[in-house]
């Protein structure tokens, strides 16, 4: 009894030591990712104000060219990407999208000479701005990754406890 009694204590103790891995490792990549678009998302924020807000807008209305608010929810990554880094082109390719613009503001974007990070950033800069409005409509940004977490913790209790509760009761 007293070998199988230890042998659940070190199974028990074993399984409590890779939940908190578990957990923890799950956090820190949660964590990460956050920080890697905060970081992104303030590049992307300079270089908005220094390359593109002498023609745009987010949310403030037109100007020069578009307000550019809700425009990473209407249009796909790839094709704002070219957009942003290569707008002549895109016209030259008869994009139906660009040239729509090009007839609404009488005007073609001018290419900026972005490099694909600076693009990259501005494009995150452009979803966290969705985002908070989206915040402020819906759910909170960080309930998805809590109700994971949660979840996950939940379960790993429920593991211990029915490791734990295994014991056997000598009956005399």
């Amino acid at each position: 009894m007293i070998c199988r009694q230890g042998l659940v204590n070190m199974t028990t103790k074993s399984t409590k030591k890779y939940l908190i891995l578990v957990l923890a490792l799950l956090t820190s990549v949660m964590s990460l990712g956050l920080v890697q678009n905060s970081i992104a998302a303030e590049t992307g924020e300079q270089v908005f104000q220094k390359k593109c807000a002498g023609c745009h807008t987010i949310g403030g209305g037109k100007l020069v060219g578009p307000d550019l608010a809700g425009v990473t929810s209407r249009r796909e990554e790839g094709w704002l990407f070219r957009q942003i880094q290569q707008p002549d082109t895109l016209i030259a390719e008869k994009d139906p999208i660009a040239l729509q613009l090009l007839q609404e503001y009488n005007m073609p974007m001018v290419p900026l000479g972005l490099e694909d990070s600076e693009v990259a950033a501005v494009i995150s800069y452009l979803k966290s701005i969705e985002q908070e409005a989206t915040v402020a409509a819906g759910l909170p940004s960080q309930y998805i990754p809590t109700l994971i977490v949660s979840i996950v913790f939940l379960i790993g209790l429920t593991l211990i406890g029915l490791r734990v509760g295994r014991k056997k009761v000598d009956v005399r």
